[in-house]
């Protein structure tokens, strides 16, 4: 079963460039930028789609149950720095369930305010077409 997350602009940064950020900085966390050879800077963990009508508008295609793999040397401000919604506490219990653990799936540290959407969902609402298929 497919799954998405709205990404809304935040800031100066647009729905496409948070969710690029996003699924970036979650990569980095298996692969710390500095261990990354030169064909690794622009992976990914999760493929994003824009909306057909309004393609400033992104959408992250993940997988909740995902089993992100915790290099000991990432880190997270980056990660954080794009959730600014985020509480004190929501913060360091992020930094706390990755730091503290060696994989952890990726559902887990989803904020509150975070909706993962289903395929019907994103059907309804204009983001999938039949001229996707």
């Amino acid at each position: 079963m497919q799954q998405w997350i709205l990404v809304n602009a935040e800031g100066l940064l647009t729905s496409v460039e948070r969710a690029v950020i996003i699924s970036r900085e979650l990569y980095n966390i298996t692969r710390p930028p500095y261990i990354q050879s030169d064909d690794e800077l622009h992976n990914t963990l999760f493929a994003h789609i824009t909306h057909p009508k309004r393609p400033e508008d992104a959408a992250l295609l993940v997988q909740t149950d995902y089993i992100i793999q915790v290099h000991p040397s990432c880190t997270l401000e980056r990660l954080i720095a794009v959730f600014p919604e985020l509480s004190i506490d929501e913060r360091f219990a992020l930094s706390g369930i990755i730091h503290q653990t060696q994989h952890f799936p990726f559902g887990l540290i989803l904020p509150e305010s975070v909706t993962v959407r289903d395929e019907k969902y994103m059907i309804d609402e204009g983001w999938i077409t039949n001229e996707d298929e």
